[in-house]
């Protein structure tokens, strides 16, 4: 009789058979392997049979095509204008609203959490706190008309509640549904072919500068009148009802 268990012969493993080293002794991995004991009298990956063999070479990596040299420095100058500009209207509007209380509002909020809870470094910057603040700025301060964004936004809930919602665009909607519908009409069908093409430009050039590095200066003034409005008008209502004034 013999020690070697019968699933271990000496042709089973690469490098012979594993008398006194356990099946380990034969392993053509043995050295990457975690698992590697001389302990072991079969494999605790693979069972009884041996582990395949690693390859005899690295695959190369896939072929890179070749880029031009002029290609290259075109892409390395090559500037997005959107980006430009938002920089420049950033610039603007922290020289009209910030006189440096925005880099210092940024400062303290940056300095007053370095570290999560994990222990990793807080990366302000995806907040863009300056932006933001600027934004805020814009929607509580700039006048349109009588009032500015945001006390349009609480004169309009604190008015209209829900409909606030629903009245612009069913406003909207009446303005659209006859035009499309007079398509249709050979008198005004011309008329209201071309308001719905000049329409479908505007609206693919208003998409494009919202989708851009610029979109900022329309959308993030908007979301701001909004969170603003909605806090205005929750103000309000909490002290008409604690003061009892209609």
């Amino acid at each position: 009789m013999t020690d070697t268990p019968p699933s271990f012969t000496k042709t089973s493993w690469p490098l012979g058979a594993p008398a006194g080293g356990g099946c380990c002794s034969g392993c053509p991995i043995r050295e990457g392997c975690a698992l590697a004991a001389d302990t072991y009298v079969s494999c605790p990956i693979t069972g009884s049979a041996p582990p395949p063999a690693p390859p005899a070479h690295t695959p190369a990596a896939a072929a890179v095509p070749a880029v031009d040299a002029y290609e290259g420095d075109l892409a390395e100058r090559r500037f997005d204008v959107t980006a430009v500009a938002s920089r420049g209207v950033e610039a603007a509007i922290s020289g009209a609203f910030g006189f440096g209380w925005t880099d210092l509002a940024t400062a303290v909020i940056e300095r007053s959490a370095r570290f999560d809870s994990d222990g990793n470094p807080v990366d302000w910057g995806r907040l863009q706190i300056k932006r933001n603040l600027l934004c805020i700025a814009v929607a509580t301060a700039v006048p349109l008309g009588d009032h500015t964004a945001t006390v349009w936004v609480a004169d309009a809930l604190r008015t209209y509640s829900v409909g606030a919602v629903f009245v612009p665009a069913g406003m909207a909607l009446g303005f659209v549904m006859p035009v499309f519908v007079g398509q249709f009409v050979p008198a005004i069908g011309g008329l209201c072919r071309g308001a719905i093409r000049l329409g479908a430009v505007i609206t693919r050039a208003v998409w494009r500068l919202i989708n851009s590095r610029l979109g900022w200066v329309v959308t993030r003034p908007a979301i701001w009148a909004v969170i603003c409005g909605l806090a205005t008008a929750t103000w309000r209502f909490v002290v008409y009802r604690l003061t009892g004034a209609v």
